[in-house]
């Protein structure tokens, strides 16, 4: 079997644990799958989710070690921090890690979901001015402000009166 033909009818597991040996025996592997969402459940907390996945492979072989490059791209559906409005988000981030060649098997959904998980932000905004909700009544200030009298906060309002 040549290398190329081996690239080609390769059947990616959906569980993304290649065995060494089929690494080993064509010299490296390059594929790509699309990961479907039972492969990523339970990896963000709701209402947070992803709507797309996608992963691109790349196993070198060296002297001991096998080398993989992935690409990870798609898409998660996030709920912004001041609105509350959930909104498309794309992704696009890389890894990379080395094995043994002993190994019998290359984990590479550990990797994904590592990757995943390291590369959602702390505090997601659906636009960088977003004005979120009025503090009074909950109306999206982003459609319009709401008719709710500014409330003026000091830290010496407790005081207000005390000293007559």
């Amino acid at each position: 079997m040549d290398e190329k033909s081996f690239y080609q009818e390769y059947d990616v597991p959906q569980d993304l644990q290649f065995k060494t040996a089929d690494i080993l025996r064509g010299g490296g592997l390059q594929c790509a799958c699309v990961l479907g969402e039972k492969a990523l459940e339970g990896l963000f907390e709701k209402p947070n989710r992803l709507t797309k996945a996608k992963v691109e492979l790349s196993f070198s072989v060296a002297n001991k070690d096998i080398l993989v490059q992935g690409k990870l791209q798609g898409e998660r559906e996030i709920e912004c921090a001041r609105c509350l409005k959930l909104t498309k988000q794309t992704f696009n981030e890389e890894f990379f890690e080395t094995y043994s060649t002993k190994a019998e098997i290359i984990d590479i959904m550990y990797l994904v979901r590592q990757t995943l998980a390291l590369s959602e932000e702390i505090r997601f905004l659906c636009k960088p001015d977003c004005k979120g909700l009025c503090p009074q009544c909950g109306h999206d200030l982003n459609e319009g402000p709401c008719s709710c009298k500014p409330e003026i906060m000091s830290p010496f309002a407790a005081l207000k009166g005390k000293f007559k």
